[in-house]
């Protein structure tokens, strides 16, 4: 009974110290969850929600570490609130009442403009003009909070107001994300259950002793950059020995997604299911199967999610298919670090946004046991190979011939590798630097084949699966043209000659399949190299608004006959509501 008394009196003296009422101790236990609910639980698992076929961790690899934060932010406001007192503990409520606020109104001023992560380089960063704004409307607003709570004279009256706000903003935001937890979960579900396989790295330095076709794609290799190139007099010009560059290619789409698989199978999509697009494509197409029948091991080197979902379906075409084991998070600290991180991109001011961040920011996080790792473009992905291919150099097999398509990160921003094709460090790189990076591979690439006999019948390709949009929000108001490289099978011996021809992505298949001379029961059609230069050919080009969680993108159907450079060639023909990118 003393001891009962002892800590009865205790926790008296404690509460009377610290003026510790039954309004501030509720007030302080509202104010300690909804900070860490808001930040570490609503506003993480929106964004995972919304992207996790692409995120590809498991709920189980970020839960925990989330409510372990959640907990430590509970403890430590709640706390705060409680020991301290009058206006040091209002100040203290008002800044944490006021970020959740300001948070949530942050979140639909993003959500409303939002056009992509800086890190994926869709978008650009905001302009100095709005981070100030931005910075100055949330310091205003914070410190009006501050004062109405703490130093104005009805300071109760704007306590309970700012507690009923947080309930109200609580309500609100968990609410949102009903809508999109029924659609997560059945996805989920078959994504865990499914048996995954996806296209490793296995391979990727292999060429063939008998016959190569090897196609490098360097994502969003626009025409723009390639003359760049040409201007900046590289030395790995003069390596383009055979080729022949179309300085009037058009590419099928406009972003990685549908546009890596329109190049390997030629099937388009309507964009009501990306999954079924994917899914089907690489079984309705008898591009990829007409080259395995005449002889060719193929090697697919694409990223996942943009190109395919599950590789179970290239199982039987694809030599380089792997069967994932369970995903696993090797560094859980990192994975709640990032997870804030992109969450943060939504609520947080302009000011304090991360440029880097992006969705494959995640994709180094995640290993499949001992096989061979998964094919990403992360954003060094490139310069790793190029060191992995100086190691290794290139390894021959003569049982087949070799079908390379190979994905290069290219120059996609942000730029992050150096001319050397190293990743930089020091000095802060360039779309220049990054694009003659990627050139000093490929041309070093080339040179080994030359050393091994095996470049004169080699089928090479160097093109972008598509051009640079200047927005991604509004239809074009100029010409987007891909660059365009090849050199066909016994094609060497000339320097880099330049056709005008009009072609696109329609000729790919022709000129593989003539090059190489393979026989088929269909017929693909016309080659680069069969385009008169001179005659105008119509053209087609799907173009598609990405409007993020808006939902309401439209796909523009743009007609282009004649010289793809004129921009008064391009017609809109025909517009469709997409709903959603990706969907």
């Amino acid at each position: 009974m003393k001891n009962s008394k002892t800590s009865d009196g205790f926790f008296k003296r404690l509460a009377a110290s610290r003026e510790i009422t039954k309004g501030k101790l509720l007030r302080s236990l509202l104010t300690g969850f909804a900070v860490p609910f808001f930040l570490f639980i609503c506003a993480p698992f929106s964004v995972y929600f919304s992207n996790f076929e692409e995120l590809e961790f498991r709920l189980e690899d970020f839960i925990p570490p989330l409510l372990f934060a959640s907990v430590l932010g509970f403890v430590a406001i709640a706390l705060a609130l409680v020991l301290t007192k009058k206006r040091i503990h209002n100040i203290i409520f008002a800044l944490c009442g006021g970020l959740v606020i300001l948070a949530y109104i942050q979140t639909m001023i993003t959500t409303l403009t939002f056009k992509g992560l800086p890190g994926d380089g869709n978008t650009a960063s905001a302009s100095a003009l709005n981070i100030i704004v931005n910075l100055v409307f949330w310091l205003i607003m914070l410190g009006l909070t501050v004062w109405l709570c703490a130093f104005f004279s009805k300071a109760a009256m704007c306590k309970n107001a700012v507690c009923f706000l947080m309930c109200l903003v609580l309500v609100m935001q968990g609410v949102s994300m009903i809508p999109s937890v029924k659609p997560f979960w059945s996805k989920y579900m078959v994504a865990v259950k499914s048996n995954q396989t996806y296209l490793s790295t296995e391979n990727i330095l292999e060429v063939s002793e008998k016959n190569n076709i090897i196609v490098f794609v360097l994502d969003r290799f626009d025409n723009k950059y390639f003359q760049k190139l040409l201007d900046s007099h590289s030395p790995y010009i003069e390596s383009l020995d055979g080729f022949t560059y179309y300085e009037d290619n058009i590419s099928k789409y406009p972003r990685t997604f549908p546009g890596i698989t329109s190049m390997l199978t030629g099937c388009e999509t309507d964009f009501t299911s990306r999954n079924n697009y994917l899914n089907n494509s690489y079984s309705e197409s008898s591009f990829l199967s007409d080259l395995k029948s005449n002889g060719y091991k193929i090697n697919l080197f694409v990223p996942s999610f943009y190109a395919y979902d599950n590789a179970e379906y290239l199982k039987d075409i694809a030599s380089n298919t792997q069967r994932a084991g369970k995903p696993r998070v090797e560094n859980k600290g990192a994975l709640l670090s990032k997870t804030i991180e992109l969450s943060s991109y939504f609520w947080a001011p302009e000011a304090l946004k991360s440029n880097k961040i992006s969705t494959t920011s995640f994709k180094d996080l995640i290993s499949y046991g001992d096989s061979a790792p998964i094919y990403e473009m992360t954003q060094t992905s490139d310069a790793s190979l190029y060191a992995r291919f100086k190691g290794e150099g290139l390894s021959t097999q003569k049982e087949n011939g070799t079908f390379t398509f190979l994905h290069l990160r290219g120059c996609h921003s942000p730029y992050t590798i150096d001319a050397n094709c190293s990743a930089a460090t020091s000095t802060q790189p360039t779309l220049l630097s990054q694009t003659t990076g990627i050139f000093k591979f490929i041309t070093e690439y080339m040179q080994v084949l030359k050393d091994k006999g095996l470049y004169d019948d080699a089928t090479i390709i160097i093109t972008g699966d598509h051009g640079a949009l200047k927005t991604d929000g509004a239809p074009y108001d100029e010409s987007i043209l891909t660059a365009l490289l090849v050199k066909e099978k016994g094609q060497s011996g000339t320097p880099l000659k330049t056709s005008s021809a009009q072609v696109s992505q329609d000729n790919l298949h022709a000129t593989i399949i003539n090059s190489a001379g393979i026989k088929t029961h269909r017929d693909y059609g016309t080659a680069y190299s069969q385009v008169p230069e001179g005659e105008d050919v119509v053209r087609t080009h799907y173009f598609q608004t990405y409007t993020g969680s808006a939902r309401k993108d439209i796909n523009y159907t743009y007609t282009i006959k004649g010289k793809g450079s004129d921009f008064s060639n391009w017609e809109i023909t025909s517009t469709n509501d997409v709903g959603y990118l990706y969907q």
